[in-house]
């Protein structure tokens, strides 16, 4: 499966990476960015008066790709809510998991 890992908050970054690490999820790029309420705020004045709004609030996160498995991605996610962070019930983070037809190298 490919895994696209969307976390909205820069502030669990390092704690995803291990997780993910730990789960044997390894091989992956990580893209930093911000969000699209972040960037109409910013670029369209128009849109100013929404910056109380809960979706403009979110200013910066990341996209993590990489070859995983459920089961590793369970396993991770596992181990945050161990830790005390649940990432899917705050809705902090949102997973894609795809599964790949063919692999061309």
């Amino acid at each position: 499966m490919y895994m696209i890992f969307h976390l909205y908050s820069d502030k669990y970054l390092d704690d995803v990476i291990l997780a993910l690490a730990e789960a044997g999820v390894e091989d992956t790029i990580v893209l930093s960015g911000e969000t699209l309420g972040q960037r109409i705020l910013f670029d369209i004045p128009l849109f100013a008066s929404f910056k109380d709004s809960p979706d403009m609030k979110q200013g910066y996160g990341n996209v993590i790709m990489g070859i995983a498995t459920e089961e590793e991605i369970n396993f991770a996610l596992e181990e945050l809510v161990n830790s005390g962070l649940n990432l899917l019930k705050n809705k902090l983070a949102r997973i894609f998991l795809l599964p790949i037809e063919q692999v061309i190298e």
